[in-house]
């Protein structure tokens, strides 16, 4: 089956490019699935700097600076040859990284294993561009490992408990201690979490760095279930927890850790233990940490304010759907903790809320028969917010704005699909267009949508 869409996808985009009758015998599956002649080019590894107007790239081997107007190289951040371990002739691979927020180290992952669908296990490197330096994190292999605001300080996940490096000092200390394989986990998913909610770390910085949330998962009463691994002479069986349809699921809690007294706090999520946690996440108050509560049906939302320090939680929205509640990252906080933004389905159509702590409604930002597909985010500066919308037709896809008044302006021009991709600050967007008869046109756009220059036409593949 697999192979016949591919043929059908070779056939759609033959008939859509002109090619002469020589040309069009010339065409073989070689051409199609081995060397990707008819496959168009993407646009990948671009990622904002804090600034907004300069990004990053990888380029052989090395972390490169380039200004987002002009697309002009600007300074190197990592140079391919400092990535040399003591001992080795050879530096590491880089292919990913986690980088602090004042830009001056690094967290490069190296050896990583998969374990499941979005999440793995990798030794970390820390690369500090004050000296040089590269050194490992910590001992053995870490998961999920990441900075503190200050970038002095690094948290990961080892052996389902989490564990805090204090880079300046080097001393490590361990802030949960009972995790143990398919029993308890700590800082990270278990499986159902990992699949159905689709996220893998579960530990979360405070705004000042002075705290910790994180999850904990009790599993112990999770069913197991056993899988083959053939490839060897003799196959490798696996266990873990699989909850089938209406089984027993992980009893979850929320923890707040406080690095300054060592204390650990049990945030109140309330009674009921066969309910989902999908997302918790800081508001800019670095007491407060808002966590959302969601009933086993999935067609209850709640969300609770709870206080950091003592654990006391207070619900500030509420949904219901008479069928089902998607699960979004679509909450944001103002940045003077005024209230917040976040989308929801309760007219019948996904649109954006804006709220005042207390849970009450402000204004509904966009409003009409229509769904917003995705937000890409608020200008905190200019109070606006940026989403993606269908509201021209359910086949295609627009770039918009809104204000906190509900003043919709569209920024994109072209009919059809179109996807963006912000800068940190909100001054450009890149923004990947196609139609039915045109493969991906990516352009570096202003934040008003003014096309700044092609990154991409793709021209060989167009008709």
């Amino acid at each position: 089956m697999k192979k016949i869409g591919f043929l059908a996808l070779a056939f759609l985009l033959i008939t859509n490019i002109s090619f002469s009758q020589d040309s069009l015998k010339s065409i073989t599956l070689s051409d199609i699935y081995k060397k990707g002649t008819f496959r168009s080019k993407p646009v990948r590894g671009i990622r904002s700097l804090p600034n907004g107007k300069q990004y990053t790239m990888i380029v052989n081997g090395s972390l490169v600076v380039f200004d987002y107007k002009t697309g002009d190289s600007v300074s190197t951040l990592i140079n391919a040859k400092d990535l040399i371990i003591v001992g080795q002739e050879k530096p590491i691979r880089l292919s990913s990284y986690e980088m602090s927020n004042d830009e001056n180290k690094f967290l490069i992952p190296t050896e990583t294993e998969d374990i499941y669908r979005h999440s793995s296990i990798s030794a970390f490197y820390v690369y500090n561009r004050s000296d040089n330096s590269l050194t490992p994190l910590s001992e053995n292999k870490q998961r999920l490992a990441d900075f503190s605001p200050d970038g002095q300080q690094v948290a990961f996940v080892r052996d389902n408990n989490i564990f805090v490096k204090n880079l300046s000092t080097g001393n490590e200390i361990q802030i949960t201690s009972d995790g143990k394989i398919n029993h308890i986990i700590n800082g990270t998913c278990d499986w159902v979490y990992e699949e159905e909610f689709g996220f893998t770390k579960a530990f979360f910085w405070s705004p000042d760095g002075k705290k910790i949330a994180f999850y904990r998962f009790d599993e112990s009463r999770v069913k197991e279930y056993t899988l083959t691994f053939y490839g060897d002479l003799y196959p490798e069986l696996y266990t873990y927890k699989y909850p089938k349809a209406g089984e027993e699921n992980s009893i979850v809690n929320i923890y707040v850790y406080n690095l300054e007294t060592g204390k650990t706090t049990k945030m109140d999520v309330g009674n009921v233990t066969d309910q989902y946690i999908p997302r918790i996440k800081w508001s800019n108050d670095p007491k407060l940490l808002a966590i959302q509560r969601l009933n086993r049906l999935q067609n209850h939302l709640d969300i609770l304010l709870a206080d950091g320090e003592t654990g006391e939680s207070t619900i500030i929205y509420s949904e219901d759907n008479p069928y089902y509640i998607d699960i979004t990252d679509n909450l944001t906080f103002m940045n003077d903790n005024s209230g917040f933004l976040f989308t929801s389905e309760a007219d019948g159509f996904n649109h954006i809320y804006l709220y005042n702590m207390e849970g009450k409604i402000e204004n509904q930002l966009t409003k009409g028969n229509w769904d917003v597909t995705e937000v890409y985010g608020f200008d905190a500066k200019k109070k606006l917010v940026y989403f993606q919308s269908a509201e021209t037709s359910t086949i295609n896809r627009g770039i918009y704005s809104v204000d906190l008044k509900g003043k919709i302006k569209k920024l994109s021009t072209k009919e059809g699909e179109n996807e963006a991709d912000f800068s940190d600050d909100f001054s450009f967007y890149i923004n990947t267009w196609s139609d039915a008869n045109t493969p991906p046109y990516i352009t570096l756009n202003q934040a008003d949508g003014k096309e700044v220059r092609v990154l991409e036409n793709n021209a060989a593949l167009v008709a």
